[in-house]
């Protein structure tokens, strides 16, 4: 069976490996959890992400979510790139 999905948590850490506040906010969850799914749509592949924060504050919940359009702009540029490269690859 071909992977359909992948689900992973990412997050900060320092030299030693500890989990760490990211770099721009104090307000940015410790651990995101992402789930990519993958679309089969007439033999083209639709990757879609979504991203919660885990064990976060109201706070640090609230700050991501003031954060989507932000993220959506960045990862979707990301993804515009892989897109590109994936071109050049067939």
């Amino acid at each position: 069976m071909k992977p359909e999905r992948i689900v992973f948590v990412n997050l900060f850490s320092n030299d030693a490996g500890e989990v760490t506040r990211a770099p721009f906010s104090e307000s940015w969850p410790r651990q995101i959890r992402n789930v990519v799914t993958f679309h089969d749509e007439g033999g083209k592949t639709r990757l879609e992400l979504r991203s919660q924060p885990v064990r976060a504050t109201a706070e640090e919940c609230a700050f991501f979510e003031g954060m989507f359009d932000s993220l959506q702009q960045g990862f979707g540029g990301t993804f515009d790139q892989l897109d590109d490269y994936l071109a050049t690859q067939k």
